[in-house]
C-alpha cells in the first residue's frame, strides 16, 4: 500500500493518491509525500500502541473460561458467606469432634488458601503485612472471620480477572505436580466448593439451616 501511494503516476505525473481523492500538482509532490509519510507514521505508532496494549491484556475482554469461572465462583462463595452468617457467635466454635477444625477455623482455612494460591500461582501481590498462615490463630470472632473470608474472595476474583487468556496455559509447578495457571484457578474453585460442603454438614449437624433452604 505504501508503495502504491508513493509511486509517480505515469498518466498524470503526480503521486497516485486517488484513494484519498487527492490529485496534487507535480510541483507539490514532495510536500504531499511528506504529509502522507507523516500520516502513515502516526497510524503505525497508533497501531503499535494498540497491539501492545492488548498484548498485555489491559482492558481486554476476559476469556470465556474466566467469565464462566467468576460467575460460578461468585455463586458458590456467596453461599459460603451467607451460610457463615447463619451461625451464631457461639456456633463459630462448634466442631464435630476433638482435633477437627471448628466452624471458624474452617472458614479461615478457606481464606488462607485463597490468598496463598492466588499469590503463589497466579502472581497476585499479597497485601503488605498480611500473614494468611496465622489466620486461625489471631482472627477471632464471627464478624472478623466473615470479613477476612469476604476480603480473600475479592482477592481471588481480582487475581483471576487479571490473568489474560494466553497466560492461562502457562506451565507451573503446583504442590509438586505439573499444572497450569488454569489449573490453579480450578483448584481455587474446587477448594471453595469442598469447604462449602463441609460447612453445610457442620450446619445441619449443629441445627443451623442454610439460608437458601429456608
Amino acid at each position: 500500500m505504501l508503495q502504491l501511494l508513493l509511486t509517480p503516476n505515469r498518466d498524470c505525473g503526480s503521486i497516485a493518491v486517488s484513494t484519498f481523492g487527492i490529485k496534487p500538482p507535480t510541483k507539490n509532490i514532495m510536500t504531499y509525500r511528506n504529509v502522507i509519510l507523516s500520516a502513515l507514521l502516526s497510524l503505525g505508532l497508533a497501531a503499535s500502541s494498540f497491539a501492545a496494549h492488548h498484548a498485555k491484556g489491559e482492558g481486554a475482554e476476559p476469556s470465556v473460561f474466566t467469565q464462566s469461572f467468576l460467575g460460578y465462583y461468585g455463586g458458590e462463595t456467596d453461599k459460603l458467606v451467607d451460610l457463615a452468617k447463619a451461625f451464631s457467635e457461639d456456633g463459630f466454635d462448634w466442631r464435630p469432634a476433638d482435633g477437627i477444625r471448628s466452624v471458624r477455623e474452617s472458614i479461615l482455612h478457606v481464606a488462607s488458601a485463597n490468598y496463598f494460591i492466588a499469590s503463589r500461582f497466579l502472581g497476585a501481590e499479597m497485601p503488605e503485612g498480611l500473614n494468611p498462615r496465622g489466620f486461625e490463630d489471631f482472627v477471632k470472632g464471627k464478624a472478623a472471620t466473615i470479613k477476612t473470608l469476604e476480603t480473600s474472595i475479592e482477592f481471588v476474583k481480582k487475581a483471576v480477572g487479571n490473568v489474560d487468556e494466553a497466560s492461562l496455559s502457562e506451565s507451573i509447578k503446583m504442590f509438586g505436580r505439573d499444572s497450569t495457571k488454569m489449573g490453579a484457578v480450578m483448584v481455587l474453585g474446587g477448594h471453595a466448593y469442598e469447604h462449602l460442603g463441609q460447612l453445610i454438614a457442620y450446619a445441619r449437624s449443629s441445627g443451623v439451616v442454610p439460608p437458601w433452604s429456608q
